[in-house]
């Protein structure tokens, strides 16, 4: 019974959200979206113990592992969620460049794009002329999304995280592009890998990609000494996903090979200093895991800090994005190969005349 009433809660919070466009968005889109209910089924309720529902389940918010952020709309504080979306949903151009110069003109790859918010790396790819199905557990923001595509004349299709599990198992690897945009992190990464290897094919790409904070920049730098000050435990390394803190991570159980790996340049605009000061007190080692005594201290130190360097007037926050792009290991190949740890070992080529 749990299951089956926050199955029909999502359902209500989806259509309401629907209908609650309809006079924007038209009686078409609206049918169009109302239809697409009847796909969207993710509302596997997670067990009160014992293993996740599924691979892609978020974490636990009490988690201490990485950014505890929880994208799923029963865990989301009203406070947390829209400013992190801004922080965690932009990618720069050359990003998506790169990923379409994997693929040769033409060739419309199936696409697996998990956790997809509400939809900007979807709604890319399918531009890109991609097949996108777009796996999400929060019924508003697959509305959101399906609604975001049709605005951009593109379509995607969408199906469960639970879903995608029953698909790998019955029909092997169905995927040559599955794409993770800053949400690995948030589940079980080494079931999600597993969940990934199994739902690509043979020849395919598992492309990773977080938003970091520019740590070169002299704002930056002083922001995490801040942090660091009034959160001990906070470590700017750790939050950082390098190449060298992350790449032995995805390839440590032998299942990919770390091909390439890029930083973009990736700038986020901010009105103001107070802005950005709503944007960062909703990370959670700042939000959960600063002391509520502190906080304010906390926030008029910062403010004052941005304030410092760029007066009242709009500035470009300093991040950039950090690509990771993976091969799968063909798990017939021999354990001593599988778990050689060697990057660059499986073949690639990119196809820049592919890119639009």
């Amino acid at each position: 019974m749990p299951c089956l009433r926050s199955l029909g809660k999502s359902l209500q919070l989806y259509n309401l959200y629907v209908r609650s466009q309809a006079a924007t968005i038209g009686p078409i889109q609206t049918a169009a979206l109302l239809q697409q209910r009847a796909s969207i089924t993710d509302f596997v309720c997670e067990p009160a113990t014992g293993t996740p529902a599924h691979p892609f389940q978020p974490i636990s918010s009490a988690s201490t592992t990485g950014d505890t952020f929880v994208p799923k709309g029963a865990k989301l504080s009203g406070h947390g969620a829209h400013p992190l979306a801004r922080y965690r949903s932009f990618f720069p151009e050359s990003v998506w460049k790169q990923i379409d110069c994997l693929f040769p003109r033409g060739s419309q790859p199936v696409a697996y794009d998990i956790a997809i918010g509400t939809g900007r790396g979807a709604i890319e790819l399918a531009k890109r002329k991609f097949r996108v199905t777009a796996v999400e557990s929060n019924a508003a923001l697959l509305a959101k999304a399906h609604t975001q595509a049709l605005e951009c004349g593109v379509t995607i299709n969408s199906i469960s995280a639970a879903n995608v599990h029953k698909k790998v198992a019955q029909h092997g690897g169905v995927a040559s592009l599955v794409t993770i945009m800053h949400g690995i992190h948030l589940v079980d990464t080494d079931l999600a890998l597993e969940e990934c290897h199994r739902l690509l094919k043979s020849d395919g790409f598992l492309v990773l990609a977080w938003n970091d904070r520019n740590l070169s920049h002299p704002v930056a730098q002083q922001l995490e000494s801040l942090v660091e000050q009034f959160n001990p435990e906070y470590n700017r390394k750790n939050k950082q996903r390098t190449k060298e803190v992350w790449g032995p991570k995805l390839m440590k159980d032998g299942l990919f090979n770390l091909v390439d790996y890029s930083v973009h340049a990736n700038p986020l605009p901010m009105r103001n200093a107070k802005e950005a000061v709503e944007l960062l007190e909703a990370l959670p080692y700042i939000r959960v895991d600063m002391a509520d005594h502190t906080k304010e201290t906390f926030k008029k130190q910062l403010q004052d800090l941005l304030e410092t360097h760029y007066q009242a007037g709009p500035f470009d926050f300093p991040l950039e994005t950090k690509l990771f792009i993976l091969r799968p290991i063909d798990s017939r190949e021999s354990s001593d190969k599988r778990h050689s740890g060697h990057e660059g070992q499986v073949p690639f080529q990119f196809f820049p005349n592919r890119a639009t």
